[in-house]
């Protein structure tokens, strides 16, 4: 008999005390989510059908709250400890002196610190050095890992990185790059902080290389990705490329296997797909 029956499901949700790697959690509850349509007592197939489907709609609305929960936890948390940091009153810029050995204390050299200071004043930011400690302060707490200063060498926007945005971004790295440190990757590329379609270009990137790659694995891509941010920004230029060929001999030596050139690559993956049974031509070519 089919005897169906309503369970609630509940997801632990905690609150996050700090950003970064590392959370500290203060307290935990439940939340309510749909409730679930249990089939139980049938054996007909259709019903373990329906029952399976009816799991997978639960988890994957339990992923999104999650994710949305996780997301706003993380914003309040940061916007917390803004309020905390942030000035009453915006000071003066300090003087050139002071900046330079605000940047020396970072642990930049003294070169580097008047190259990093020029070009803050050039692009118009002027900060007290008390303004400058509570950005690079906020950054540690967003990315406890990482070296402030080189990302602020890198791309100045960092010091004004809208929280909320830089946390949805991060989500949108750990999800699209599993086993890959978001640190890393922002470490390598600290535009996709700042970067507001990033999960449209994301998955757009990873499309087209996977339609260019021999293997056609969207796994085999993101691997590649993960090890080289800046080509989620690179690839705009290249959209209406074939084949992986056309691209650029720096993308391309990106994706070569043991440094054997773009032919190998095609190779093995030709192989790979036959089971790794050579065929006349593999052997003509010395494969």
């Amino acid at each position: 008999m089919f005897a169906p029956t309503r369970s609630a499901v509940y997801r632990r949700v905690t609150r996050a005390q700090t950003i970064g790697n590392c959370i500290q959690v203060s307290s935990a509850r439940y939340v309510q989510l749909p409730m679930l349509l249990c089939r139980a007592g049938s054996g007909r197939r259709e019903d373990h059908v329906k029952g399976f489907l009816e799991a997978v709609n639960i988890f994957e609305q339990a992923r999104t709250m999650a994710h949305l929960q996780t997301q706003h936890e993380l914003e309040q948390a940061f916007l917390a400890d803004l309020n905390l940091t942030a000035s009453t009153k915006p000071p003066e810029p300090a003087p050139r002196r002071a900046l330079v050995s605000f940047w020396c204390e970072q642990g930049l050299s003294s070169v580097a610190s008047e190259q990093l200071v020029r070009k803050l004043e050039e692009a118009g930011h002027r900060y007290s050095v008390e303004q400058l400690s509570a950005k690079v302060q906020r950054l540690n707490r967003i990315l406890p890992d990482a070296d402030v200063s080189a990302l602020v060498e890198r791309d100045l926007a960092v010091l004004d990185l809208d929280p909320g945005l830089a946390i949805r971004n991060m989500v949108v790295l750990v999800e699209a790059f599993p086993g890959r440190q978001v640190t890393e990757l922002v470490q390598r590329q600290p535009r996709l902080l700042s970067c507001p379609d990033l999960p449209e270009r994301k998955e757009r990137v990873l499309a087209l290389l996977t339609k260019l790659h021999p293997s056609r694995e969207r796994k085999v891509v993101a691997g590649v990705v993960g090890e080289y941010p800046d080509l989620l920004f690179r690839m705009d230029y290249y959209q209406h490329a074939r084949m992986i060929d056309e691209l650029p001999i720096e993308i391309q030596n990106m994706f070569v296997l043991a440094d054997q050139g773009i032919g190998f690559l095609h190779r093995y993956y030709k192989r790979a797909k036959n089971n790794f049974v050579a065929d006349t031509s593999d052997e003509e070519a010395g494969f």
